[in-house]
Protein backbone atom coordinates (compact mmCIF):
# COMPACT_ATOMS: atom_id res chain seq x y z
CA UNK A 1 0.00 0.00 0.00
CA UNK A 2 2.95 2.65 0.92
CA UNK A 3 4.52 1.82 -2.15
CA UNK A 4 1.20 2.59 -4.22
CA UNK A 5 1.00 6.07 -2.56
CA UNK A 6 4.92 6.77 -3.05
CA UNK A 7 3.98 5.93 -7.25
CA UNK A 8 0.98 8.29 -6.71
CA UNK A 9 3.00 10.77 -5.34
CA UNK A 10 5.57 10.62 -7.79
CA UNK A 11 3.36 10.84 -10.51
CA UNK A 12 1.56 13.38 -8.88
CA UNK A 13 5.02 16.08 -9.19
CA UNK A 14 5.74 14.79 -12.57
CA UNK A 15 2.21 15.81 -13.75
CA UNK A 16 3.28 19.27 -11.86
CA UNK A 17 6.59 19.84 -13.46
CA UNK A 18 5.33 19.34 -16.81
CA UNK A 19 1.88 21.62 -15.98
CA UNK A 20 4.40 23.97 -14.98
CA UNK A 21 6.35 23.70 -18.07
CA UNK A 22 3.53 24.24 -20.13
CA UNK A 23 3.00 27.47 -18.24
CA UNK A 24 6.22 28.72 -18.57
CA UNK A 25 6.33 28.05 -22.90
CA UNK A 26 2.81 30.14 -22.16
CA UNK A 27 4.42 33.00 -19.91
CA UNK A 28 4.18 35.77 -22.30
CA UNK A 29 0.87 35.29 -23.88
CA UNK A 30 -0.63 35.33 -21.12
CA UNK A 31 1.34 38.52 -19.55
CA UNK A 32 -0.01 40.16 -23.06
CA UNK A 33 -3.91 39.32 -22.55
CA UNK A 34 -3.83 40.18 -18.65
CA UNK A 35 -1.62 43.23 -18.82
CA UNK A 36 -4.22 45.44 -17.52
CA UNK A 37 -4.40 43.80 -14.67
CA UNK A 38 -0.56 43.19 -14.35
CA UNK A 39 -0.63 47.18 -14.61
CA UNK A 40 -2.80 47.25 -11.41
CA UNK A 41 -1.76 44.32 -9.33
CA UNK A 42 -0.26 45.27 -5.54
CA UNK A 43 1.99 42.87 -3.60
CA UNK A 44 0.51 42.12 -0.47
CA UNK A 45 1.39 44.43 2.49
CA UNK A 46 1.10 47.29 0.59
CA UNK A 47 4.41 47.29 -1.25
CA UNK A 48 4.74 47.86 -5.07
CA UNK A 49 6.29 44.69 -6.70
CA UNK A 50 9.84 45.81 -7.77
CA UNK A 51 10.27 46.52 -11.39
CA UNK A 52 11.45 43.62 -12.88
CA UNK A 53 13.35 45.23 -16.41
CA UNK A 54 16.47 47.13 -16.00
CA UNK A 55 16.88 50.74 -17.48
CA UNK A 56 20.09 50.95 -19.64
CA UNK A 57 22.78 50.13 -16.91
CA UNK A 58 21.06 51.56 -14.35
CA UNK A 59 19.22 48.61 -12.72
CA UNK A 60 15.97 48.44 -11.09
CA UNK A 61 14.46 51.65 -9.89
CA UNK A 62 13.10 51.47 -5.79
CA UNK A 63 9.66 53.10 -5.52
CA UNK A 64 11.33 55.44 -3.08
CA UNK A 65 13.46 57.09 -5.91
CA UNK A 66 9.90 57.74 -7.95
CA UNK A 67 9.20 61.31 -8.08
CA UNK A 68 5.15 60.26 -8.90
CA UNK A 69 3.12 57.27 -7.27
CA UNK A 70 3.60 54.62 -9.83
CA UNK A 71 -0.39 54.74 -10.13
CA UNK A 72 -0.39 57.76 -10.92
CA UNK A 73 1.82 57.76 -14.01
CA UNK A 74 0.47 54.10 -15.28
CA UNK A 75 -3.15 55.53 -14.93
CA UNK A 76 -2.36 58.36 -17.24
CA UNK A 77 -0.77 56.20 -19.54
CA UNK A 78 -3.46 53.32 -19.73
CA UNK A 79 -5.75 56.57 -20.74
CA UNK A 80 -4.78 56.04 -23.58
CA UNK A 81 -2.93 52.96 -24.39
CA UNK A 82 -5.40 50.32 -26.59
CA UNK A 83 -6.82 48.07 -24.52
CA UNK A 84 -4.70 44.77 -24.15
CA UNK A 85 -1.63 46.52 -24.58
CA UNK A 86 0.72 45.65 -21.91
CA UNK A 87 3.00 48.62 -20.79
CA UNK A 88 6.57 47.20 -19.60
CA UNK A 89 7.57 48.19 -16.20
CA UNK A 90 10.56 50.22 -17.88
CA UNK A 91 8.18 52.63 -19.80
CA UNK A 92 5.84 53.66 -16.83
CA UNK A 93 9.19 54.28 -14.95
CA UNK A 94 10.85 55.90 -16.76
CA UNK A 95 8.02 58.22 -17.58
CA UNK A 96 8.13 58.75 -14.10
CA UNK A 97 11.30 59.60 -14.17
CA UNK A 98 11.03 62.11 -17.61
CA UNK A 99 8.04 64.22 -15.76
CA UNK A 100 10.28 65.02 -13.25
CA UNK A 101 13.35 66.34 -15.84
CA UNK A 102 10.31 67.85 -17.51
CA UNK A 103 9.37 69.60 -14.88
CA UNK A 104 13.26 70.42 -13.91
CA UNK A 105 13.88 72.18 -17.00
CA UNK A 106 10.70 74.32 -17.38
CA UNK A 107 11.53 75.39 -14.05
CA UNK A 108 15.08 76.10 -14.80
CA UNK A 109 14.34 77.95 -17.83
CA UNK A 110 11.72 80.36 -16.09
CA UNK A 111 14.03 80.77 -13.05
CA UNK A 112 16.76 82.32 -15.31
CA UNK A 113 14.78 85.53 -16.19
CA UNK A 114 15.89 88.05 -13.71
CA UNK A 115 12.58 88.64 -11.70
CA UNK A 116 11.80 88.02 -8.29
CA UNK A 117 8.39 86.00 -9.18
CA UNK A 118 7.44 83.63 -11.91
CA UNK A 119 4.47 84.34 -13.49
CA UNK A 120 1.69 82.25 -15.62
CA UNK A 121 3.71 84.43 -18.89
CA UNK A 122 6.50 82.89 -18.41
CA UNK A 123 5.29 79.72 -18.01
CA UNK A 124 3.31 79.76 -21.70
CA UNK A 125 6.51 81.23 -23.15
CA UNK A 126 8.54 78.31 -21.95
CA UNK A 127 6.68 75.45 -22.88
CA UNK A 128 5.92 76.92 -26.08
CA UNK A 129 8.81 75.33 -28.04
CA UNK A 130 7.68 72.14 -26.52
CA UNK A 131 3.81 72.52 -28.21
CA UNK A 132 5.25 73.23 -31.39
CA UNK A 133 6.93 69.91 -31.31
CA UNK A 134 3.47 68.73 -32.53
CA UNK A 135 3.72 70.21 -35.81
CA UNK A 136 7.55 70.11 -36.22
CA UNK A 137 7.34 68.51 -39.74
CA UNK A 138 5.50 71.23 -40.92
CA UNK A 139 7.66 73.93 -39.40
CA UNK A 140 10.62 72.54 -41.19
CA UNK A 141 8.72 72.34 -44.83
CA UNK A 142 7.25 75.83 -44.20
CA UNK A 143 11.04 77.05 -43.32
CA UNK A 144 12.32 75.48 -46.67
CA UNK A 145 9.42 77.07 -48.79
CA UNK A 146 9.84 80.54 -46.89
CA UNK A 147 13.35 81.12 -47.02
CA UNK A 148 13.63 80.30 -50.33
CA UNK A 149 11.46 83.33 -51.03
CA UNK A 150 14.45 85.08 -49.37
CA UNK A 151 13.14 89.08 -49.10
CA UNK A 152 9.85 88.68 -49.47
CA UNK A 153 9.16 85.78 -46.56
CA UNK A 154 12.03 86.89 -44.17
CA UNK A 155 9.47 88.99 -41.47
CA UNK A 156 7.04 86.31 -42.24
CA UNK A 157 9.44 83.71 -41.10
CA UNK A 158 10.58 85.49 -37.52
CA UNK A 159 7.07 86.49 -36.71
CA UNK A 160 5.41 82.99 -37.46
CA UNK A 161 8.09 80.89 -35.47
CA UNK A 162 6.51 79.33 -32.63
CA UNK A 163 2.97 81.42 -32.83
CA UNK A 164 1.37 78.66 -33.52
CA UNK A 165 2.24 76.58 -30.10
CA UNK A 166 1.92 79.60 -28.17
CA UNK A 167 -1.37 80.08 -29.03
CA UNK A 168 -1.93 76.54 -28.04
CA UNK A 169 -0.30 77.22 -24.93
CA UNK A 170 -2.73 80.21 -23.75
CA UNK A 171 -5.32 77.21 -24.01
CA UNK A 172 -4.61 75.37 -20.79
CA UNK A 173 -7.74 74.24 -19.08
CA UNK A 174 -6.83 75.67 -15.97
CA UNK A 175 -10.17 75.63 -14.66
CA UNK A 176 -10.41 72.22 -14.72
CA UNK A 177 -11.09 70.28 -11.40
CA UNK A 178 -9.42 67.37 -12.21
CA UNK A 179 -5.48 67.64 -12.14
CA UNK A 180 -3.03 64.98 -13.55
CA UNK A 181 -0.91 64.95 -10.87
CA UNK A 182 -0.95 65.61 -7.50
CA UNK A 183 -0.43 69.40 -6.80
CA UNK A 184 2.32 69.39 -3.91
CA UNK A 185 3.99 66.88 -6.42
CA UNK A 186 4.02 69.58 -8.92
CA UNK A 187 4.63 72.63 -6.28
CA UNK A 188 7.89 70.61 -4.28
CA UNK A 189 9.20 69.95 -7.82
CA UNK A 190 8.93 73.54 -9.22
CA UNK A 191 10.32 74.81 -5.81
CA UNK A 192 13.49 72.69 -6.02
CA UNK A 193 14.82 74.43 -9.37
CA UNK A 194 13.98 77.82 -8.48
CA UNK A 195 15.90 80.41 -6.57
CA UNK A 196 15.17 80.88 -2.99
CA UNK A 197 12.40 84.09 -2.72
CA UNK A 198 11.02 83.86 -5.84
CA UNK A 199 7.21 83.61 -5.87
CA UNK A 200 5.14 80.68 -7.50
CA UNK A 201 2.35 82.10 -9.22
CA UNK A 202 -0.73 79.77 -8.83
CA UNK A 203 -1.29 79.41 -12.42
CA UNK A 204 2.07 78.47 -12.79
CA UNK A 205 1.46 75.09 -10.77
CA UNK A 206 -1.63 74.70 -12.16
CA UNK A 207 -1.02 75.24 -15.78
CA UNK A 208 2.45 72.77 -15.45
CA UNK A 209 0.18 70.15 -13.78
CA UNK A 210 -1.96 70.53 -16.40
CA UNK A 211 0.43 70.83 -19.40
CA UNK A 212 2.49 67.97 -18.06
CA UNK A 213 -0.81 65.57 -18.34
CA UNK A 214 -0.93 66.54 -21.91
CA UNK A 215 2.26 65.44 -22.96
CA UNK A 216 2.04 61.93 -21.14
CA UNK A 217 -1.51 61.49 -23.08
CA UNK A 218 0.56 62.47 -26.51
CA UNK A 219 3.56 59.98 -25.71
CA UNK A 220 1.05 57.72 -24.65
CA UNK A 221 -0.74 57.54 -27.94
CA UNK A 222 2.43 57.91 -29.59
CA UNK A 223 3.50 54.61 -28.34
CA UNK A 224 0.22 53.05 -28.83
CA UNK A 225 0.00 53.61 -32.29
CA UNK A 226 2.70 51.02 -33.03
CA UNK A 227 1.43 47.74 -34.63
CA UNK A 228 1.66 45.57 -31.49
CA UNK A 229 0.46 44.17 -29.00
CA UNK A 230 2.81 45.72 -26.14
CA UNK A 231 4.84 49.01 -25.22
CA UNK A 232 8.65 48.55 -24.34
CA UNK A 233 11.49 50.95 -23.38
CA UNK A 234 12.00 51.34 -27.42
CA UNK A 235 9.22 52.96 -28.32
CA UNK A 236 8.86 55.24 -25.41
CA UNK A 237 13.22 56.41 -26.05
CA UNK A 238 10.68 57.35 -29.50
CA UNK A 239 7.99 58.47 -28.47
CA UNK A 240 9.96 61.17 -26.46
CA UNK A 241 12.95 61.88 -28.57
CA UNK A 242 11.47 65.27 -30.30
CA UNK A 243 11.05 66.73 -26.56
CA UNK A 244 14.82 65.72 -25.69
CA UNK A 245 15.76 68.10 -28.90
CA UNK A 246 13.94 71.62 -28.06
CA UNK A 247 16.75 73.06 -26.68
CA UNK A 248 18.99 72.08 -30.49
CA UNK A 249 15.81 73.15 -32.14
CA UNK A 250 15.17 76.04 -30.25
CA UNK A 251 19.23 77.02 -30.71
CA UNK A 252 18.38 76.01 -34.57
CA UNK A 253 15.80 78.45 -34.46
CA UNK A 254 17.38 81.49 -33.31
CA UNK A 255 19.75 80.66 -35.78
CA UNK A 256 17.67 80.94 -38.65
CA UNK A 257 16.36 84.04 -37.38
CA UNK A 258 19.40 85.57 -37.34
CA UNK A 259 20.26 84.57 -40.68
CA UNK A 260 16.86 86.25 -42.19
CA UNK A 261 17.78 88.97 -39.98
CA UNK A 262 20.99 88.98 -41.75
CA UNK A 263 19.34 88.72 -45.46
CA UNK A 264 16.76 91.40 -44.77
CA UNK A 265 19.88 93.62 -43.97
CA UNK A 266 21.76 92.19 -47.45
CA UNK A 267 18.67 92.55 -49.50
CA UNK A 268 18.15 96.52 -48.28
CA UNK A 269 21.78 97.10 -48.69
CA UNK A 270 21.38 95.67 -51.93
CA UNK A 271 18.44 97.80 -53.69
CA UNK A 272 20.26 100.96 -52.10
CA UNK A 273 23.02 100.25 -54.19
CA UNK A 274 21.12 99.20 -57.14
CA UNK A 275 19.01 102.19 -56.84
CA UNK A 276 22.04 104.30 -56.98
CA UNK A 277 24.04 102.26 -59.34
CA UNK A 278 21.16 101.44 -62.29
CA UNK A 279 20.27 104.58 -63.70
CA UNK A 280 20.41 105.88 -66.70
Amino acid sequence: MAKNDSKDRAEAEIEEETESEAEEAQEEVREAQDSEQEDEEVVSGGEEAEVEEKVGAGGVIDEGKLPFPRATITNLVRKDISKGKQIKGTVKDEMNLWVASMIERITKKMDSQPYTFVNYEMLKETIAPYESIQNIDAQRVGLVKQIALIKQNCKSVIKNIDSEAKGRAVSLKLDSEELPFPKATITNKIRKYISPGKTIKGPVKRGLNVWLGSVVERIAKKMDSYPYPYIDRSMFKEAIEPYEAVAEIELEKERIVQQMESIKTACDLLTMEIERKFKM
